[in-house]
């Protein structure tokens, strides 16, 4: 099968490697179609290195294909079933996947060969079916989609409330809809004005520039001056970050969505926390929970993902896909194996 491998830094190349083997628990599945995330650059250009080298399908995790062939323990799936999820399979053993926290695994099993293939492995539970009225390109959504809904679910959020998304790319975007199903006011921020543009086609109730120099005066003032119930940050930058904080209303909670570039330290006035009453968290992946609701959504158009899509690339142009990424044109990059 033909798969794109990387071998070091800015290192990846198309190349024929072996199909995977589907053991007895798992589903061989032809990949369809696979999304670039914002960890798969961060893996490409060395930042987060944490696959193994060399690394089959690089790091690709969104994925959606057909099932291929199923394992002797498998029922749930059959060939021919369209799925989508995710990859990895967590311990299912340990204290966070006891305790129903599955995305929190300390011990989870990775695969051998990642989305950017023909051909990868997966588990039942965590690639899920979907029905005929969703393209491909649609489902790889499911997976990031799924940590949107784990985001807001720690949202608290009540109809009427204000919300802030700090940076509208493709995961700013599904949050601003999620947020607006729950019944708040939504704000988004960010950098690109055609991605303010598609935050209000798709529901915010505000957009506001963060190349302006008085944001956070901006965003309180549009909450009526207290400012935001919750706010998240799309994004892995420390201003974003300081942005979110200073922008909530007493008792607001904010939610760290994005890993931060670097050490991930921000300067923060923990007294505002303290006598605010504030809430500071954070939410990573999601659970098989959240990938069977998101299905749910795209399924019903409820969470609209295909205006999202700007780049559609064959395998080949991976690398393309990673630096058009790196240099923020466009929402999402959908590759087709």
């Amino acid at each position: 099968m033909r798969a794109a491998v990387l071998r070091g830094v800015l290192d990846v190349t198309v190349e024929d490697v072996p199909v995977p083997e589907c053991v007895s628990d798992s589903v061989l599945m032809r990949v369809k179609a696979c999304g670039v995330c914002p960890v798969d650059v961060r893996v490409y250009t060395g930042e987060n290195v944490w696959v193994s080298l060399p690394s089959v399908g690089v790091s690709g995790h969104e994925v959606a294909g057909v099932v291929e062939k199923v394992g002797e323990n498998v029922s749930a799936l059959k060939p021919g079933d369209r799925v989508a999820g995710t990859l990895s399979k967590p311990c299912g053993t340990c204290r966070y996947c006891l305790r129903g926290y599955e995305n929190l695994c300390i011990n989870p099993h990775k695969p051998k060969v990642f989305g950017f293939a023909e051909y990868v492995v997966a588990y039942p539970g965590y690639v899920q079916r979907f029905r005929d009225m969703v393209d491909f390109e649609e489902a790889v959504f499911t997976e990031p989609l799924a940590a949107c809904i784990n985001c807001v679910e720690r949202s608290g959020l009540h109809p009427g409330d204000w919300a802030l998304v700090v940076g509208v790319g493709q995961i700013g975007l599904m949050q601003v809809q999620l947020l607006k199903h729950m019944g708040a006011m939504v704000i988004a921020v960010d950098f690109s004005e055609e991605r303010l543009r598609l935050a209000e086609m798709l529901g915010a109730d505000a957009v506001v520039d963060a190349a302006d120099s008085n944001v956070v005066e901006e965003v309180r003032s549009l909450a009526g001056g207290e400012g935001v119930d919750f706010a998240t940050v799309t994004v892995g930058e420390g201003k974003a970050v300081e942005t979110g904080f200073r922008s909530l209303a007493k008792r607001g909670v904010l939610n760290i969505f994005a890993s931060l570039h670097g050490e991930g330290m921000v300067d923060v006035n923990l007294n505002k926390l303290h006598f605010g009453e504030l809430t500071l968290t954070g939410t990573y992946s999601g659970t098989r929970r959240h990938i069977y609701r998101a299905l749910q959504l795209i399924e019903k158009g409820m969470v609209k993902v295909k205006p999202l899509i700007t780049h559609r690339l064959p395998l080949e142009k991976l690398v393309d896909g990673f630096e058009i990424h790196r240099e923020r044109k466009g929402v999402k990059i959908v590759v087709f194996p």
